[in-house]
Order: C-alpha cells, then structure tokens, then sequence
C-alpha cells in the first residue's frame, strides 16, 4: 500500500511541475519579451556595425595623414 501512495505522489508532483512549466511559458510568451529581445539584438548588431564602420573610416583617415607627411 506504501508503494501504491509513493507512485501516487510522485505522478500528482510531475503532474504539478507540468502545469507551473505550462503557465511560466505562457507568461513569457503572453509578454513578448522574445520580440522585445530580438529586436534589441538587432540594434546592437546595427550599432556594433556602425561602430567599426566609423573606426574604420578614422583608421583611413588617420593613414591619409601620414602618407602626406611622409611625402
């Protein structure tokens, strides 16, 4: 009869965590945060781009002025 109350337990417990797995989801998805989330992605790769083209740019001018100088 032990074993029985055991394996009872154990299912109403897996039973329990299934349901609080499924409202969390829920939660999350309801929320938009994986779109909120994404979208900031994609600004910070824009940026993160923008960043090395200006660097860029800076490097050429910067190797502009010491060919003048040199010549």
């Amino acid at each position: 009869m032990e074993l029985f109350t055991a394996f009872i337990a154990v299912f109403v417990c897996i039973i329990f965590v299934l349901i609080v797995a499924a409202v969390v989801r829920y939660a999350v998805d309801s929320s938009k945060t994986s779109r909120k989330l994404d979208l900031l992605m994609k600004e910070v790769r824009d940026l993160r781009a923008e960043v090395r083209r200006f660097q860029h740019a800076k490097e050429q001018e910067d190797n502009k002025h010491i060919i003048d100088e040199k010549v």
